[in-house]
């Protein structure tokens, strides 16, 4: 008997066709005797087999996406030490700058180039009064009222004059009381009285 089933399943045409009949009219004997059947277990294998495959490439998929992600975690890290690398440099060169011996010696140069501001600001000032004492009808010997050899000045002059020696007296002041404040720790400081801590 040539029947659609027996041509798709070729080993049921061993059977006869009463058996098949009754193992229709129950659907456990019909699943149980189908999966009996060699191109049935066939299948069951094919399908098992893709079932590995698949999930083998699913594997592979997830080793690929691990693999990626971890050259980004590597490529990153990478560029984190070499940022560090960037930043020790940039850490040393501001501990250069700021290390005691650096900054005492920055001290003296300091209280150098003070002492010579404020000795340029005295020349200017006695400059300038000396290029004033040569114009005629404006000649001042001394800031001071009451000092030998003082004449007045023209009219008007007196506050121009006042202001003047006010200005340089405040600015004098300042810049003298800024290089005597640093001679003082620059003297502590050789005395060893200046500690510094590194933490």
């Amino acid at each position: 008997m040539s029947t659609p089933l027996v041509q798709q399943f070729p080993s049921l045409a061993q059977y006869p066709p009463s058996l098949l009949k009754d193992l229709l009219s129950s659907p456990e004997l019909t699943e149980a005797f189908l999966f009996s059947l060699p191109e049935v277990k066939e299948l069951a294998a094919e399908v098992e087999k893709l079932g590995r495959e698949n999930d083998e490439i699913a594997s592979m998929d997830e080793l690929i996406a691990l693999r990626d992600a971890t050259a980004q975690s590597y490529a990153y890290a990478e560029g984190l030490k070499r940022k560090w690398t960037d930043i020790e440099k940039a850490q040393a060169n501001l501990y250069q700058r700021n290390r005691p011996s650096f900054l005492h010696l920055r001290l003296r140069h300091s209280l150098t180039a003070q002492d010579e501001l404020s000795e340029k600001i005295a020349s200017a000032f006695i400059e300038g009064r000396s290029a004033g004492a040569s114009m005629p009808g404006s000649r001042v010997d001394s800031p001071w009222p009451g000092a030998e050899g003082t004449s007045t000045p023209v009219s008007g002059g007196d506050r121009n004059q006042s202001k003047a020696i006010e200005d340089f007296i405040n600015e004098f002041k300042a810049a003298r009381k800024t290089y005597h404040k640093r001679a003082i720790w620059a003297e502590r400081w050789s005395r060893g009285e200046v500690a510094w801590r590194d933490d």
